[in-house]
């Protein structure tokens, strides 16, 4: 009865500063100025919060309220968090900077840097399944059917971005099991 418990999003702060510290940019510095600007490299505590600004990053991830005291945060899953993970440029360019660094760091061939990304992104290996699931998509990405019929090929770097946005999009990198 004890030995599980429900799964639970992460907080906007931590979905933030998951996405920097996978791609290897975040800034760990303690103290200082707080900045505006969401592509800043600082720990989201970081980040300023404007009172009367209700959107962006951190209201769309159910940021506590700045406006008000709550005990509580809302939690809500609704589409419009699935669109900034899938088409916002600050999240492909940590999927960018997140492909970039698995090629430095990995051992090269995809196996390897499939597991990599699991281990970087989820803390776990891939399934056989799932790095052959990988491994295909990869391989389509490379020669253009990922986009669709008639797409041209992809650079092996943009096939490795496409993989980590996916990697990046699924439940399990903004949910705790």
């Amino acid at each position: 009865l004890w030995g599980r418990m429900n799964r639970r999003r992460l907080e906007s702060e931590a979905i933030r500063d998951s996405l920097l510290a996978a791609s290897g940019t975040l800034d760990t510095t303690m103290g200082g100025p707080a900045v505006q600007e969401l592509a800043r490299p600082r720990r989201t505590l970081y980040l300023m919060t404007v009172r009367s600004d209700r959107r962006g990053f951190g209201p769309l991830f159910d940021a506590a309220n700045a406006g008000a005291s709550v005990d509580q945060r809302n939690v809500s899953t609704i589409a419009p968090q699935a669109l900034f993970l899938l088409n916002n440029p600050y999240v492909l360019d940590q999927a960018r900077a997140v492909a970039g660094r698995l090629v430095r760091e990995a051992p090269a061939g995809d196996k390897a840097r499939i597991r990599h990304a699991y281990l970087l992104l989820y803390g776990r290996l891939p399934s056989a399944e799932e790095a052959e699931v990988g491994l295909s998509f990869l391989a389509r990405a490379r020669r253009g059917t990922v986009a669709g019929p008639g797409a041209p090929p992809s650079t092996a770097a943009a096939a490795w971005e496409r993989y980590v946005h996916l990697l990046l999009c699924a439940n399990e990198f903004v949910y705790v099991d």
